[in-house]
């Protein structure tokens, strides 16, 4: 009974107390809500700025990759392979048949001419340039120039023997446009000369031999200095001499302009011209470019 006398006489204090903190427990929950998504914002944009200065060094990173990749390409062409394959297929081709029995250097020489010349060379011109001296008897002995210094016989008839690249350079330096020079390269690898020059657009004057025949010793004399007096030094002639323009190369095969029987355009296996080319003596020439010089200052 005194309970609920009590109960009857405190409950509106009772009520009022608790509806006070009713009221405050509900505002300090209502504040914490609001709080919240502000803090969150602010996290956020924390993030986000911490962030960002990676993201722009990621974007400056792969700004630069394409400036190394375009020095790297821009160096390829000085440090590259040759081509695997190459064919030269606009140097004018002329036949020796019926022309020059023997002067497969002169109608070469001619092809090499007429292609930096543009113009349809007088043949005779060459033929005048290279010294054509027969074999002669002297002293008992049979003496001629070295091949190198003079055509030896005449490549009109079927007598005649030939001559290799010194000679011919010369003659082309006498008749070549000047801008351009022939030059001998002689000795060189000819895989290398092909790999040199072909790609280049420069077509190349090769000795080896008629249709790639085997070749040996069938002639021979003493050689004449360059004044004319014979010397002790004997010279062997290979048989089958045969010089041709060197046009194109793939893996397996040398393409040249054969001026021999109107072969034409023809292939032959690498290994086998590279052996026929070392047996006459590795004579080679061709033409280039002439450097540019500065005029002087006036």
């Amino acid at each position: 009974m005194r309970f609920t006398a009590l109960v009857k006489k405190y409950s509106p204090l009772f009520i009022g107390v608790l509806l006070i903190l009713i009221l405050i427990l509900y505002q300090k929950f209502h504040q914490k809500e609001e709080i919240a998504p502000v803090a969150y914002v602010e996290a956020e944009t924390k993030i986000e700025t911490e962030t960002s200065p990676e993201t722009e060094t990621e974007t400056e990173t792969e700004t630069t990759i394409p400036e190394t990749e375009t020095t790297e390409t821009e160096t390829i062409p000085e440090t590259s392979e040759p081509p695997e394959s190459v064919l030269i297929e606009d140097v004018p081709y002329y036949s020796q048949e019926d022309l020059l029995p023997t002067g497969c250097e002169i109608v070469s020489a001619k092809m090499l001419l007429d292609y930096y010349t543009g113009k349809d060379s007088d043949i005779e011109d060459i033929i005048d340039l290279l010294n054509c001296q027969f074999p002669q008897e002297i002293n008992d002995r049979v003496c001629a120039p070295h091949p190198e210094n003079a055509f030896i016989g005449n490549p009109l008839n079927d007598s005649g023997f030939g001559c290799f690249a010194p000679i011919i350079v010369k003659a082309l330096n006498r008749l070549l446009p000047k801008n351009y020079k022939a030059e001998d390269i002689s000795g060189e690898e000819l895989s290398e000369i092909a790999e040199t020059y072909l790609p280049k657009g420069q077509p190349v004057l090769v000795w080896a031999t008629i249709c790639m025949w085997n070749t040996s010793v069938t002639d021979g004399w003493y050689i004449l200095d360059t004044r004319g007096n014979p010397t002790n030094i004997w010279y062997d002639w290979y048989v089958n001499e045969h010089c041709m323009v060197l046009v194109g190369y793939d893996e397996t095969k040398y393409y040249f302009n054969d001026p021999y029987g109107s072969n034409g355009l023809i292939a032959f296996n690498r290994k086998t011209v590279e052996d026929r080319y070392e047996k006459i003596g590795k004579y080679a020439a061709v033409v280039v470019p002439k450097p540019k010089t500065k005029s002087p200052k006036g």
